[in-house]
């Protein structure tokens, strides 16, 4: 239940006849049934001696009345120092006071990889177990009509628990075990029987594909993709895998140039694509070939020449503008520069890559410069962990408990259907201008996901500096 609906119910108790009665009792003898039995207080709620439309049942009853009156009223006057009226009045203020503070209570990773695992352990007759509940929908708009059920968000949230997991004290390190090994779980039901790459949807059953699309019918769907396969494979960590599936990747890259689907500067790069489908169009993201990337540098695999390929349109997108200019087109599947930038990040907080080391002034520039420019507060959030990544000192924000709710129902999608992203130019572009056959993934679990990062990395700031400062000393 949302805190500020608790807080108006309480407060419209506070002001009651009820909660006066109630509260007074308490300030006198210390038990409020007791005193209202004693004293005969007259509200219907708890007086024995009035009917049900509030009138006495007893003509005798007035005169019991009136001496009950004058020993309640000798009463208060030998039990209180203050009047009643200005203890009960100290009694509310620390009431509202309290409530107030309730509703601006500072954000905790407790707090918040609470709300996390609350949501990944939900129940209905739709999402899986241990599936983190996500949402689809068909314009820029958070909405929980249509639910889907993917591997994607847990792949991402086991991934940042695990990325982070040293920064949690041990207590909390049992919530992340638990949502880990939960996400572990259920990314089985995700995996290709026939060999170890992993799908955006479930490949253990049939089901309806969630699209409303002329392009799909309802028992098609979209081939495997590298972008889950590898997500999924850096929590998973299994060494056979990884190696398997880095070799099985190769012969899903820009093999038959020039590409249709991209700008002509980068149709003859020999950079992956974003599935492993042998009769999908190849598809170039940034954003996915940054988790690619990722992947291989977390597993200090060898790289090929398809890595050093991708690694140079990610470049030529930073040197071109692209990801500024036209970020749905070089990250379709993403769509966004600030999220292009958290992806960049976190490859780069990897390990170094000189050539986007080169990069990084303009990187953070630019990054700078749309936290100062964006009202939207998922996105600053995402910016700001970019630049924290980076190991720039942005303005903190200031959030609260009052923020989540807003947080988890953000209109900013982390993550795009994006069915226009296979056509061939030019038409792929003029669909997407004009957001054609595009749709919205939505997961609050996730962007709860990205305030803890926020939290994380504000406090090694904070640990780091107060560090030093000892140091100059």
């Amino acid at each position: 239940m949302d805190v500020f609906f608790l807080c108006s119910q309480l407060r419209h108790f506070m002001a009651s006849p009820v909660a006066s009665h109630f509260c007074t009792s308490a300030l006198l003898c210390g038990n409020p049934d007791f005193y209202l039995r004693r004293h005969h207080i007259v509200h219907r709620h708890f007086d024995p001696d009035l009917d049900r439309e509030g009138n006495l049942m007893h003509p005798c009853l007035h005169e019991r009345r009136s001496f009950l009156g004058n020993v309640r009223n000798d009463f208060l006057k030998q039990r209180i120092g203050l009047t009643v009226l200005n203890r009960l009045t100290v009694l509310l203020t620390l009431c509202l006071c309290t409530l107030t503070a309730t509703g601006q209570d500072s954000l905790t990773m407790d707090y918040l990889l609470d709300r996390i695992e609350t949501q990944q352990l939900k129940r209905n007759d739709f999402f899986m177990d241990g599936i983190f509940p996500s949402y689809i929908s068909g314009n820029r708009k958070f909405k929980t009509r249509k639910q889907d059920n993917t591997m994607f968000y847990n792949a991402l949230i086991a991934y940042t628990l695990n990325d982070h997991y040293d920064a949690f004290p041990s207590e909390q390190k049992i919530i992340c075990d638990s949502i880990i090994s939960r996400s572990k779980r259920a990314l089985s039901k995700f995996k290709n029987p026939n060999r170890p790459t992993y799908n955006f949807w479930r490949r253990d059953t049939t089901f309806r594909f969630p699209y409303n699309s002329l392009f799909f019918g309802p028992k098609k769907t979209l081939p495997d993709d590298l972008d889950d396969t590898v997500l999924g494979l850096m929590i998973l960590k299994e060494d056979d895998s990884t190696n398997a599936v880095h070799a099985l990747m190769q012969d899903y890259t820009n093999s038959k140039p020039p590409l249709k689907t991209t700008y002509k500067i980068y149709s003859r790069d020999s950079a992956y694509s974003t599935w492993f489908g042998k009769k999908m169009p190849v598809v170039f993201d940034v954003s996915v070939l940054c988790n690619i990337l990722s992947f291989v540098q977390r597993n200090n695999l060898q790289w090929t020449t398809a890595d050093s390929a991708s690694l140079q349109l990610i470049v030529k997108t930073i040197q071109r503008d692209d990801i500024r200019k036209h970020p749905l087109f070089v990250s379709p599947y993403y769509g966004n520069t600030s999220i292009i930038l958290y992806h960049l990040a976190r490859l780069m907080a990897v390990k170094d890559v000189p050539a986007l080391e080169q990069l990084k002034p303009g990187l953070v520039t630019l990054a700078r410069g749309r936290l100062q420019s964006s009202n939207n507060m998922l996105e600053k959030i995402i910016l700001t962990i970019t630049l924290l990544k980076w190991n720039e000192d942005p303005p903190s924000l200031n959030l609260t408990t009052s923020n989540v709710r807003d947080i988890e129902t953000n209109d900013l999608p982390f993550f795009i259907g994006n069915i226009p992203s296979y056509f061939k130019q030019p038409w792929k572009e003029d669909f997407m201008s004009l957001r054609l056959l595009m749709y919205y993934h939505y997961c609050p679990a996730w962007n709860d996901c990205l305030l803890m990062e926020y939290l994380v990395l504000r406090q090694r700031k904070s640990k780091n500096f107060e560090t030093n400062e000892t140091f100059k000393h």
